[in-house]
């Protein structure tokens, strides 16, 4: 069998990332004869995503996720802004060759929505909520629940496990906002 062609080691990392790799291996080491040590070794090697899309690592991620959402942010709030929610999620940023989601948490205030990032300490996302319209994507995996956000500066995807609850308190909000400016 020859090679199509040579692949380089980002190439093979790429794949193994995406793919994932499961690797099972029983070791019995015998003096004589006689079993003396027994080794039964399971290893998963993927990305988070691939490892989150197969079922593995989950609680882990539930966990984290609950952690970061936890944690006290410092948002710049205008005077009567209030926060109304607040859900862990992601941002897709493709910048040039850079293309990854960035997790963050989405703050819907009654007059914003926010995507706050502990390191460094800042929004990266903000748009007034009147001006916002929002639409369901159809997943790049199972796991994952992605939104487009349109907004007068450009278009957003964005991916929250909790989507119901984000669009239901936009909802909500978009009311508010709109019964206030009436």
């Amino acid at each position: 069998m020859n090679p199509q062609r040579d692949s380089s080691l980002v190439e093979i990392l790429d794949r193994l990332l995406n793919k994932g790799a499961i690797i099972n291996a029983d070791l019995i080491i015998t003096v004589a004869g006689i079993p003396l040590i027994g080794l039964n070794l399971r290893a998963a090697l993927a990305s988070m995503e691939t490892m989150l899309e197969y079922g593995i690592m989950e609680d882990w991620d539930k966990s984290s996720r609950e952690l970061y959402a936890s944690q006290e942010t410092h948002l710049p709030l205008i005077p009567g802004e209030q926060v109304l929610y607040k859900a862990f999620g992601y941002i897709w940023q493709d910048e040039g060759i850079v293309k990854s989601w960035v997790p963050g948490i989405w703050n819907v205030t009654n007059e914003r929505l926010i995507l706050w990032v502990k390191t460094p300490g800042k929004a990266i996302f903000e748009t007034p909520l009147p001006s916002l319209r929002i639409f369901r994507v159809p997943a790049s995996h199972e796991t994952r629940q992605e939104l487009e956000l349109v907004y007068p500066e450009g278009r957003a995807r964005i991916s929250l496990s909790e989507r119901d609850e984000f669009e239901a308190a936009l909802a909500r909000a978009t009311t508010e906002t709109t019964a206030i400016s009436v």
